[in-house]
């Protein structure tokens, strides 16, 4: 090394030209110094790593994670759970109105209960297939609606923001927090931003959907083209029917199991109820006036507890009911071609737990026209509080004999102004959009199409269905239904297709509506990602 490089490299060092105790505390100072960077950097780290920690616990990382993706578009756990959760309550509460106890229990873990009783398929996966399989007609309904440029309208929008406010509402009622509501029942990642990320989705591509829908129109030849095509499903059937029981009732033994009949239990019960029904039958041959006897004998071959229902409803057996709407059991023998009225059988139900004996009356299109009315309701005040001493009476939904006629008041003045004007359907139609109190019409100026007979309550219908009644004519009518009392102000627009024609048309315009959809989802796949996991 030279002369020059060795003096610099001494004066670049610090050590150089000092003691060895100055040399030993300076190696402590720059140890102690290093420990202290050391020691700073680990803090930045567990500060950080708390941090992550605690967002992770609030569930923004997972929330956020893609669950499914499907058609170009990727959904997050909170999009795959709203429609899991929906899959759930629809499947539960489908069994409370059906009369059956729930296959299920909501609160338990839903991985271990099963759909079949050989176990393939949990409640889970079952929720996931459905949510999934809502997913992809959405994603294709989304996609087709950005390709259309369709947007949310108003009403879509006031429809969403009337959800997120009944939310709240039963949020307060069941004593929640709206959020904590929304974990309740959509599970932990939702928040109410993206519950209305949800219903805003929902509202538009239903209302895409039914923007299609509406735009489908067909014309009187293709309606009869239609009808030739499905006459057993259009025409309209009237029959009578009384039921044999054949089945054999549950037991239980002497430690509470439940005892399952024998199939020699239920073939004797099934014997009897085919006596029985033959016996009907013979009677019924044995008359003059087979419709009459129907009504008469029936209270004679029903239990004792029902036979007083039968004597004084003698019309209890009595059906219409139009082809597509027919129980399997009987339907295809309404339908037979060669089916004369006064036919009489003895049919096995598709269940095998008893039998019908069916009359066939007649066979025919109901021709029976359909209206176009517009209305507009002026609910009464409900200021009552209830009264806890009137038990049948709740008067918090009674309103009193001064908001009723302050509502009839101002349908009167609603009236007059409509009458003051050019008395046209469009200016009536302005009047309702702006003071209406009824949700289903208040947008589309109070209008109601194809209204068929007994669709109204009573007065209303009544009234609509006047054979007198002429385009243009108008009236106020009260409701007294409770939960809509108050009063109408009605414009009559004129009458529409028969009911036939109608409920084609809304067969034809369902029929394609599906096809449509069919079309739109075809070659997409709903496929899992990691947020799914966070699912359910």
């Amino acid at each position: 090394m030279s002369a020059s490089r060795e003096k610099k490299r001494r004066q670049n060092d610090p050590a150089q030209g000092l003691t060895q105790k100055q040399r030993k505390e300076l190696q402590e100072q720059q140890a102690a110094k290093r420990k202290t960077i050391l020691y700073t950097v680990i803090g930045v780290i567990v500060a950080v790593l708390v941090v992550i920690l605690l967002v992770w616990h609030s569930g923004i990382f997972q929330r956020r994670t893609t669950a499914v993706s499907v058609g170009g578009r990727d959904y997050n756990v909170t999009d795959v759970e709203y429609y899991y959760r929906t899959a759930l309550v629809n499947e539960y509460y489908m069994s409370y109105y059906t009369g059956s106890s729930a296959s299920f229990d909501p609160q338990g873990d839903l991985t271990t209960q099963y759909v079949d009783a050989d176990q393939t398929q949990s409640y889970h996966d079952y929720f996931l297939e459905q949510a999934m399989e809502n997913l992809t007609e959405v994603a294709a309904l989304e996609n087709a609606a950005d390709e259309a440029g369709y947007s949310m309208t108003d009403e879509e929008k006031a429809d969403v923001q009337e959800q997120i406010d009944s939310m709240r509402q039963s949020a307060e009622q069941n004593g929640y927090t709206y959020e904590g509501y929304l974990k309740a029942n959509y599970g932990k990642y939702m928040t109410p931003s993206a519950y209305k990320a949800c219903l805003e989705r929902e509202a538009r591509v239903n209302g895409f959907y039914s923007d299609k829908s509406d735009s489908l129109e067909y014309t009187d030849e293709e309606i009869q083209a239609y009808y030739d095509e499905h006459a057993d499903d259009l025409d309209t059937f009237q029959y009578r029917y009384l039921f044999f029981d054949g089945s054999v009732p549950e037991t239980t033994d002497e430690e509470g199991n439940t005892v399952e009949p024998t199939e020699e239990e239920t073939a004797v019960a099934m014997e009897a109820a085919k006596a029985q029904a033959d016996a009907f039958v013979d009677a019924l041959n044995a008359a003059e006036d087979k419709d009459a006897a129907f009504a008469e004998l029936a209270p004679n071959y029903v239990d004792e507890e029902d036979k007083d229902s039968y004597t004084e409803n003698p019309d209890q057996t009595l059906y219409t009911t139009v082809g597509s709407n027919l129980a399997s059991s009987y339907g295809s023998w309404l339908k037979d071609a060669s089916r004369q009225a006064g036919d009489v059988e003895v049919l096995e139900n598709s269940t095998g737990d008893g039998y019908f004996v069916v009359l066939f009356l007649n066979r025919s299109l109901d021709e029976t026209p359909t209206v176009d009315v517009r209305h507009i309701l002026v609910l009464a005040d409900l200021t009552q509080e209830d009264d806890p001493d009137t038990e049948d009476v709740d008067e918090s939904t009674v309103p009193t004999q001064e908001a009723l006629d302050a509502a009839k008041a101002e349908a009167e003045d609603l009236l007059a102004q409509w009458e003051s004007g050019d008395k046209t359907a469009e200016s009536f139609g302005e009047l309702a959009n702006a003071n209406s109190d009824d949700p289903g019409s208040n947008t589309n100026g109070g209008l109601y199409e194809k209204v068929y007979e007994g669709e109204m309550f009573g007065a209303f219908n009544d009234w609509i269905f006047d054979p007198a009644r002429q385009s243009g004519d108008t009236t106020l009518i009260e409701n007294t239904q409770s939960g809509q009392q108050g009063w109408h102000v009605v414009y009559f627009q004129g009458q529409n297709d028969p009911v036939w024609m109608g409920t084609a048309t809304d067969t034809m315009r369902n029929e394609d509506m599906v096809t449509w959809l069919n079309d739109l989802t075809e070659g997409l796949e709903a496929t899992q990602a990691s947020g799914i996991q966070y699912v359910g």
